[in-house]
């Protein structure tokens, strides 16, 4: 098993598999994306934020539906060594708007299915704009520490002002790697029921949601659906 002491260990480790990683459906037809497609949406995505000035402990807000590029936009925060603050999509304009003033983003994330109010004045991106097809932007690699902040998770702040619970690298490790070491040990009796499919409908912006579709499914070289 690789040392792994950040994310961006752990990223190596997920691009050097092989074949289909995402399956995703967009109410068209399902699509297909492979692991050495979200390198190349990662890497082309942080050598975006490096020429927007996105750099270690700066923050990104990513509000979205589920979806592939959601998990490429993670990972090019982390090459970035940036803090992810991740919010539902239903999560209503009055909410996201509360996040932004705690966060001070550089950057905001969009999928299709949300709308900034007017007066945020950040630069945001829509996620439908990432490039899956060109061979990785070159970007300098941050670089981070275990003890950097990788996510900013909030609470629905129903009745307060949202809470933030910071999470690092070393946060994330330590619930992967216990599981990861478990799964090497019987990976090869999975041997002929691979690819072995997840089906994922836990919301990305929850760490359960991306346990299920980000850090656990790569252990077994499996496909998320």
């Amino acid at each position: 098993m690789m040392q792994r002491e950040t994310l961006a260990d752990y990223f190596r480790s997920v691009i050097s598999h092989e074949g289909e990683y995402l399956v995703y459906d967009d109410g068209f037809r399902p699509r297909s994306y492979t692991y050495a497609a979200l390198a190349r949406a990662a890497r082309n995505l942080a050598a975006r934020l490096e020429r927007a000035g996105v750099g270690r402990g700066d923050r990104v807000i990513l509000w979205s539906e589920n979806r592939p590029a959601w998990v490429a936009a993670f990972w090019a925060c982390v090459l970035r060594g940036a803090a992810v603050a991740p919010i539902e999509e239903r999560h209503s304009a009055e909410f996201f708007e509360r996040v932004v003033r705690i966060t001070g983003p550089k950057v905001i994330l969009l999928g299709d299915e949300v709308s900034v109010p007017p007066g945020v004045a950040v630069a945001c991106w829509r996620l439908s704009e990432l490039d899956w097809k060109t061979e990785g932007a070159p970007f300098t690699e941050a670089e981070v520490q275990p003890d950097d902040t990788v996510e900013i998770l909030f609470t629905s702040g129903a009745t307060a002002e949202p809470k933030g619970v910071v999470i690092t690298h070393r946060n994330i490790l330590a619930n992967i790697v216990p599981v990861e070491r478990e799964i090497l040990k019987y990976r090869k009796f999975a041997k002929p029921f691979q690819p072995i499919r997840f089906l994922n409908l836990l919301p990305l912006s929850h760490m359960f949601g991306q346990a299920m579709a980000i850090f656990i499914p790569p252990v077994l070289e499996g496909v998320v659906v």
